[in-house]
């Protein structure tokens, strides 16, 4: 999500007049990001319907909420695609993303937590991923009514390894068998906290001091002042969690958090994992930034007032948990 309000993409690309009636009528149009506080209500409804799921439903309804909304992601940008002339099988793709969340949940879920258990859990992404790949090249190309079966069978691929794929890494984290399941669950609110925190850090610097655009190009709301307040807001955030973890150690939901932070060494590497996980955030944000420029859409869809869609909430998140666990087994290589 970008941290200044743009213009509509049609007077942006045509370098017409902003004030010209075109331009206004465009602002109206629906879609369209509104002021400050209809984001903020916006945004602290969505954050607090995501707490009361994560903290209050059992383990099992994280995942069923993980998926549904990698489908609302997947449905929007099959949406966006469809505008200039792909149409992926949503139907099939849906199907693959329940039976994947599915085949990621019941192993952590119901193993004994042995050794031949976390094999199969991680074995599963490697073998059942070319399996998915496979079936999506043939139910395309195979298909009659496709009018580009090649580059609809890439987008296709593409577009579940972007969302369902990628998302899923976060049931790994969220039911990590060495803790307690509410630690897992405390540690993936605590990546998708920290994300948010630096997409609320660009958005309120970048539209206060912004004036060096970062990336005009893809987004051209984005400054290197909103980037800069974003890395501190989160780095922030991280900091409070790790003082958490020492001003409540009897609390069993921050052990996860606690393991990888009970030295300086690995607060520092914490800190560093900060780091690359906001750097990986606005990378995600950026590439749907790319998604919606080529498909000629601002937002993926008017799902929440002032904000976008369902998929401008979810683009920073993708990549995020897939990196926190590279970052944790680097650690882990690092500093033992």
């Amino acid at each position: 999500m970008s941290d200044e309000p743009t213009t509509d993409l049609t007077v942006r690309d045509s370098g017409a007049d902003p004030t010209a009636p075109q331009a206004q009528a465009g602002a109206a149009q629906p879609g369209k990001r509104g002021p400050k506080a209809a984001r903020v209500v916006c945004g602290l409804t969505v954050a607090a319907l995501w707490v009361a799921a994560i903290f209050l439903l059992p383990p099992w309804s994280l995942v069923i909420l993980l998926a549904a909304s990698a489908l609302l992601c997947l449905f929007e940008l099959r949406s966006m695609l469809k505008r200039v002339g792909y149409v992926l099988p949503f139907f099939s793709m849906a199907l693959m993303t329940a039976l994947w969340y599915l085949a990621m949940y019941l192993p952590l879920r119901f193993g004994d937590g042995g050794a031949s258990n976390l094999m199969l859990s991680n074995l599963l992404p490697f073998v059942l991923l070319p399996v998915f790949v496979m079936v999506l090249f043939f139910r395309i190309l195979l298909s009659r009514r496709i009018e580009k079966p090649m580059e609809t069978a890439a987008l296709a691929v593409g577009a579940f390894i972007y969302v369902p794929y990628l998302l899923s890494f976060l049931v790994p984290i969220a039911l990590y068998p060495k803790f307690d399941v509410s630690a897992g669950v405390f540690m993936a609110f605590a990546l998708a906290l920290i994300t948010k925190l630096s997409d609320t850090g660009a958005y309120f610097v970048g539209t206060t001091l912004g004036r060096h655009k970062m990336c005009p190009r893809l987004s051209p709301g984005k400054t290197w002042e909103g980037t800069v307040g974003g890395y501190l807001l989160s780095l922030i955030g991280a900091l409070a969690i790790i003082a958490a973890t020492h001003l409540f150690p009897e609390a069993t939901c921050l052990d996860f958090v606690r393991s990888l932070t009970d030295t300086l060494p690995k607060v520092l590497w914490a800190l560093l994992t900060v780091i690359v996980l906001v750097t990986v955030g606005i990378c995600g944000d950026l590439l749907e930034s790319l998604f919606k420029r080529q498909c000629g859409v601002k937002d993926s869809s008017a799902l929440f007032p002032a904000m976008g869609g369902f998929f401008d909430t979810f683009d920073s998140l993708i990549f995020v948990p897939a990196a926190f666990i590279f970052m944790v087994a680097l650690g882990g290589l690092i500093l033992g």
